[in-house]
């Protein structure tokens, strides 16, 4: 519970590590579920596998490049990272009952407003240099940007756009009455327009557009009213749009131009650059940060797929490439039955592939979490639905999905 409450607090680390409080409230979850023996052996079912293997791929393909280029002591923390959250968090997500899904949700969705409201609260009383004396460094940038606890505004914008969909499926599902939906939703609008992330906004709308159209008429119509009573109030009280938006966003909008949108041209560079090292390759990468490393300005490919084909070769890209396809494969199995939890899962996976087109590496908590909380509903759903251990199988379009018994209960 606290975990799921802390999720975006990525300030809030162990020492210089990247281990935050989140992570030991997970690590410790983890020792007691192992120790009462809940922990999945097989998180995703039959595509448990397929993960399994598309991880091995990746971090293989990044250790061959390291071993033949670099340090095979930064490929060790980078495999534990991945491994943490993207492996053993899914043993013990996976397994929890839909009632304690529901409350790790509701903690999700109480953190982020929490601290969207404290960053709002802060981005209009203190100037930059009274939130870095008060809370961090990188709470408000210099330029107004709002990071929040998040340490970052780019990734304040992607934790917001996680959330949109979380909010929704919680509307649906009577977890939040319309009333705090709609607080909720100005709040989660609020930050984002104040993190000033053009990659946030594009993912929040894509990511809502994604889940409305899986959850029906109800959260269209919630989401519809919610939206019209923000904007009325918004209008009504006659508040300009952030100027740091207006900057960095409003014109990209405005004029239909992504060259306009924050520091893509320094971005696509780099991914020009990044293809033109990618011919030699393929067999070998240039191992963990190989691309940093011989780059003149020091500076990673903001470009997932790129990055693994660089530093990894072939084999990081087709691991990576296989990894983020499962993340719609198996919500879209469950479609049928679980449409809600479906929708929001492949709405929350379509943030985080729009993300991978603008970030380095995703290994930290926050980038992987929700999408783990997306997939925990439905395999929470599943399990409520046959307790005795009757699972769904894919069936032809038309058809009813077949059943079947599968002895490996424990999943």
């Amino acid at each position: 519970m606290v975990g799921a409450f802390l999720v975006g607090y990525q300030r809030l680390r162990l020492g210089p590590i990247n281990l935050t409080l989140s992570d030991a409230a997970f690590v410790l979850a983890f020792a007691i579920c192992l120790a009462r023996g809940q922990i999945a052996r097989e998180p995703f079912g039959g595509m448990t596998a397929a993960w399994i293997l598309a991880l091995v791929l990746m971090l293989t393909g990044l250790m061959i490049g390291t071993v033949v280029h670099g340090n095979m002591f930064r490929w060790a923390v980078i495999s534990l990272q991945y491994l943490f959250g993207y492996l053993f968090l899914p043993l013990m997500l996976m397994r929890v009952p839909l009632a304690f899904a529901h409350r790790l949700i509701a903690m999700f969705l109480i953190g982020m407003t929490v601290m969207e409201v404290i960053g709002i609260a802060v981005s209009l009383t203190l100037d930059p240099q009274q939130a870095t004396a008060l809370l961090a460094s990188d709470f408000l940038e210099g330029n107004g940007r709002l990071s929040t606890f998040a340490s970052e505004p780019n990734w304040n914008g992607q934790l917001i756009a996680f959330t949109g969909p979380f909010a929704l499926y919680a509307l649906v599902k009577r977890l939040m009455a319309p009333w705090v939906f709609v607080i909720v939703l100005a709040v989660l609008l609020g930050g984002l327009l104040l993190s000033a992330s053009f990659t946030g906004f594009a993912a929040f709308s894509i990511g809502m557009v994604v889940a409305l159209a899986f959850l029906g008429v109800r959260a269209i119509l919630g989401a519809g009213l919610a939206i019209s009573v923000i904007a009325a109030i918004f209008l009504a009280s006659g508040a300009p749009l952030p100027t740091v938006f207006q900057d960095r966003v409003g014109g990209a909008l405005v004029d239909g131009s992504l060259e306009e949108a924050g520091t893509y041209k320094g971005r696509v560079k780099l991914l020009e650059q990044a293809w033109d090292k990618s011919g030699d390759t393929i067999i070998v990468g240039l191992g963990v940060e190989g691309f940093r490393a011989t780059h003149e300005i020091n500076q990673p490919v903001h470009n997932l797929f790129m990055l693994m084909l660089v530093d990894g070769g072939l084999m990081a890209l087709l691991g990576f490439t296989l990894l983020v396809a499962l993340l719609f494969i198996m919500p879209l199995r469950y479609f049928r039955r679980f449409r809600v939890e479906a929708g929001t899962a492949v709405a929350v996976a379509c943030v985080f592939t729009i993300y991978t087109q603008s970030m380095p590496h995703m290994f930290a908590r926050l980038n992987i979490v929700p999408v783990l909380f997306g997939l925990m509903l439905i395999f929470a759903g599943s399990r409520q639905l046959y307790p005795k251990g009757v699972v769904l199988t894919p069936s032809a379009p038309g058809r009813t999905p077949n059943r079947r018994m599968d002895s490996r209960v424990r999943r």
